[in-house]
């Protein structure tokens, strides 16, 4: 045969048990990778929303300390008797001496209805003379509260706008004479203490109006964060932004108000790798152990199939004796070309082959002398089947061929073949040489029928005409389809 059965049965549970291990495995993980990013984007949820609630609580500690600084100037005589001098040159020397006690980078001084007295600032751009930055403190000063979070940019020429958190505080002498406000410059110094402090990174952003958010300290490196802002300004969930250098980030925004239509926010992020990196080994472990154990399971598939499956199916589709196809085989073979004959119009013949004086031979020289007769007989009648034809033992002297051909040519050529060869004389012992005979019977399909049993019985008729007139090999003579 082209294809044993034994060898069909190997390869479907190669290709059934090993692929399903494979599949279910694969399916874990993905299983696994899909587990392993929810809970990486949980964890880094969670830091996200822990460093929020650090940032606000931080920043509101801040407003108190810097509140009651603010409180302790108002309280300076020396400023006072300054301020009721009424020089500003004079009040401003003595604001700018307020600076380094402070920490802040802007004072400004107005009186009740919010007119600039004096300021002073450790830039000096802030220190010129400029009336039109004036007229911007005026207006910013209006809007600052000594209760709750006052931030806002302050553009000064052409420069960036620069953030401020603002603390106003008033000067009494005992009654209310001024108004102070102390600007303590968001700046990358800041920002970076938080960063060291909760792992995060962060920057703060500004925005006028409907413009673009003008970024004023950050230590997000390339992150994209107009076109991520943009889309969730004003909302208080997490949400993924990419840098420009592919980086995944994982981000919060915190809304802090602004001053004078302006728009403050912070935005604290982390990025994704670094927690996600342990899980990626070890899925890179995993998807190393799906190969190691699915190359075990071939090799286990194919061991097993050899040694127990194949030795199994040998057992009961082979003959014991000649090593041949046996009788159910040989059924299974017939019935498989019936089915092909029906649906692909493919014929075929069957040799009914029977020996002559194989009784006299068991009876003169026993059942070893016996058995070694047909063994050669096997082996002689091999040589003359093609590998895609099926030759077998149904039991005793009786051998069969299911040949896949309609060439009835070519059958009568092998039929003749197998006869001539079985005639040789066969050595049964050292010394000992017997003679035996072939009767070949041969029914076509679909010539003689398309019912695999009914070709059968007409071989079997046409073997015993072939040995009843001697003549080798017969082939079945009605073509009457039944």
């Amino acid at each position: 045969m082209k294809k044993t059965l034994a060898n069909a049965s190997t390869r479907k549970l190669l290709m059934l048990l090993v692929p399903a291990l494979i599949i279910v495995q694969v399916v874990a993980f993905v299983f696994l990778h899909f587990a392993n990013r929810n809970i990486a984007l949980e964890s880094v949820d969670s830091a996200l929303e822990g460093g929020a609630q650090t940032f606000l609580y931080t920043a509101a500690t801040r407003k108190d300390n810097r509140q009651q600084t603010s409180l302790l100037v108002t309280k300076d005589y020396g400023l006072q008797h300054t301020i009721a001098n009424g020089n500003r040159a004079t009040i401003e020397s003595a604001l700018a001496s307020q600076l380094a006690r402070t920490g802040a980078e802007l004072i400004v001084l107005t009186d009740l209805n919010h007119k600039i007295v004096a300021r002073a600032s450790a830039t000096q751009l802030l220190n010129e003379r400029d009336m039109d930055l004036d007229a911007t403190l005026e207006a910013l000063a209006t809007e600052i509260s000594e209760t709750g979070r006052s931030i806002g940019p302050l553009a000064a020429g052409e420069h960036t706008p620069v953030l401020y958190n603002w603390v106003k505080a008033t000067i009494s002498a005992p009654m209310p004479i001024m108004n102070i406000f102390l600007g303590y410059r968001v700046n990358t110094m800041a920002v970076e203490q938080f960063t060291k402090m909760t792992q995060l990174k962060m920057a703060f952003l500004s925005q006028e109006s409907e413009g673009d958010f003008v970024i004023h300290t950050s230590t997000l490196p390339g992150i994209v964060l107009n076109k991520s802002i943009h889309q969730h300004a004003q909302s208080s969930d997490n949400f993924s932004a990419e840098g420009t250098d592919g980086a995944q980030y994982r981000a919060k925004v915190i809304n802090l108000g602004g001053l004078q239509g302006s728009n403050v926010l912070a935005v604290v992020a982390k990025p994704f790798a670094p927690v996600f990196s342990p899980f990626l080994r070890l899925e890179g472990l995993f998807a190393a152990s799906i190969l190691f154990s699915s190359f075990i399971s071939i090799l286990a598939t194919n061991l097993i199939t050899n040694r127990v499956v194949v030795p199994l199916e040998n057992v009961a589709h082979r003959d014991a004796l000649t090593h041949l196809a046996n009788r159910r085989l040989f059924e299974i073979n017939l019935q498989n070309a019936e089915q092909n004959q029906q649906a692909l119009n493919t014929g075929y013949a069957i040799l009914l082959m029977d020996l002559d004086k194989f009784k006299a031979i068991n009876d003169n020289y026993g059942h070893e002398a016996g058995d070694a007769v047909l063994k050669e007989v096997a082996l002689r009648t091999k040589k003359h089947v093609r590998s895609s034809d099926t030759l077998a033992r149904l039991g005793g002297d009786e051998f069969a061929i299911l040949m896949r051909t309609q060439d009835l040519q070519r059958v009568q050529e092998a039929a003749a073949a197998i006869v001539n060869a079985i005639r040789q004389p066969i050595q049964v012992r050292p010394d000992q040489w017997v003679n035996v005979g072939a009767s070949i019977g041969i029914a076509r399909s679909p010539e003689n029928s398309t019912v695999a049993a009914q070709v059968l019985h007409c071989a079997d008729l046409a073997m015993y005409a072939a040995k009843q007139q001697a003549t080798g090999f017969k082939v079945y003579e009605d073509t009457s389809p039944t």
